[in-house]
């Protein structure tokens, strides 16, 4: 009895520390003598996206000792998103205006692709979004937009108001 009891705590135990995620995103500490591009290195990181990811990043020429860094994983980052349009409620322009409809990268919207990103993520920076299993290119920029931060083009008024603000986990591919 003694040993089916222990074999079923074991049980427990492994099921407890292996189930889920087989892995999770780091926070990392900086230490002295760190910077972006080190830290992304020994993590196998793009620095782009772990500037990105990282909304207390705002120089990434300058990060100090005790500043803690999340290091994105195989199964993304957590990013804040948001919804636009291209209509004067989210870029001042109103139909017939130059630039109407037309992204800092030079495309035309398309609901279902164009997502703005911070400026950390060059254009045409692919943004798959885990939970739909869609993938967005960067396109568009927006002063709202900064690291952390990504918001999605939506033809209708109406929907970008009830999508509102979600976290949700994004993989980055370049």
């Amino acid at each position: 009895m003694k040993k089916y009891v222990m074999w079923v705590v074991a049980g427990i135990l492994g099921m407890t520390l292996f189930s889920g995620t087989a892995f999770a995103e780091i926070n990392y500490k900086v230490e002295k003598g760190d910077t972006i591009y080190s830290i992304a290195r020994s993590y196998q990181v793009d620095a782009d996206t772990l500037i990105a990811a990282n909304a207390a990043i705002t120089n990434p020429n300058y990060i100090k000792p005790g500043q803690v860094i999340m290091i994105p994983d195989e199964n993304g980052s957590p990013f804040t998103i948001t919804a636009y349009t291209a209509g004067y409620e989210s870029t001042g322009k109103h139909p017939g205006d130059p630039g109407y409809g037309i992204t800092a990268s030079g495309t035309v919207v398309e609901e279902g692709r164009t997502i703005a990103c911070p400026q950390a993520l060059d254009f045409g920076t692919k943004i798959h979004i885990i939970k739909w299993d869609e993938t967005y290119v960067c396109e568009d920029r927006g002063s709202s937009i900064t690291n952390g931060d990504l918001d999605i083009y939506m033809r209708d008024l109406d929907d970008a108001l009830r999508f509102g603000v979600q976290e949700l986990q994004v993989k980055v591919w370049d």
